[in-house]
């Protein structure tokens, strides 16, 4: 004979629902969980794959500098100035306009006429032995449908004017791509437009990933 809960215990009654609203919540926070746990190990995937992708591109442009460099034999055709001649941050400006002028638009597979750029000077920072002059390159293409890009591609520049080496000893210049962690050199970097270009793919891609 079936049981009727009405003749139940109301204390039993009660139990038996509590056990059933226990094991529906269970459920649903083990569903939860999973989806959660699946979630993480795509994104840890993804940042895998993303962070091997940089190693092997890093990598790349640090065996294709050493082979131009080779090649070069260190020759510039840009002659950086001396702690004494650097007296202010414009002549940085100067310096890095000639520097990609002469360098970078000159270099096979380097930079195109479409290819615009503007040159800012971000700060100056004191340090002890040191002062660090940081400026940014942005480069654009802008077109007459779109005069104002979308996306650009920053490039920082580091001059480092030392306080305690002669007078005469030449400034250190170093620079970093936007998204990119390597540190180059320019006596030791050869200039490719494939990296602009495949950083501003990389933007508008992430742009176009967001929903305002």
């Amino acid at each position: 004979m079936a049981n009727n809960n009405a003749d139940l215990p109301l204390s039993l009654v009660q139990s038996e629902d509590y056990d059933l609203l226990a094991f529906a919540a269970q459920r649903i926070v083990d569903q939860v969980l999973s989806q959660s746990l699946l979630h993480i190990n795509n994104a840890l995937d993804s940042n895998l794959d993303e962070n091997k992708n940089n190693q092997q591109r890093g990598r790349f442009i640090e065996l294709e500098n050493d082979e131009w460099q080779n090649k070069r034999q260190g020759q510039t055709a840009v002659k950086w100035p001396t702690i004494a001649e650097f007296t202010n941050e414009h002549v940085g400006i100067e310096k890095i306009t000639e520097y990609i002028e002469k360098e970078w638009k000159t270099t096979p597979g380097g930079q195109d006429a479409c290819w615009l750029y503007a040159i800012d000077f971000l700060e100056k920072k004191s340090l002890e032995f040191n002062d660090l002059y940081i400026y940014r390159v942005r480069y654009s293409i802008p077109t007459r449908r779109q005069p104002i890009p979308r996306q650009t591609v920053s490039i920082y520049f580091t001059l480092d004017v030392s306080k305690i080496k002669p007078k005469n000893t030449p400034i250190q210049v170093s620079f970093l791509l936007e998204t990119m962690r390597l540190i180059h050199y320019p006596d030791q970097f050869r200039f490719r437009q494939t990296w602009l270009e495949n950083i501003i793919l990389l933007k508008e891609k992430m742009a176009n990933g967001i929903d305002f």
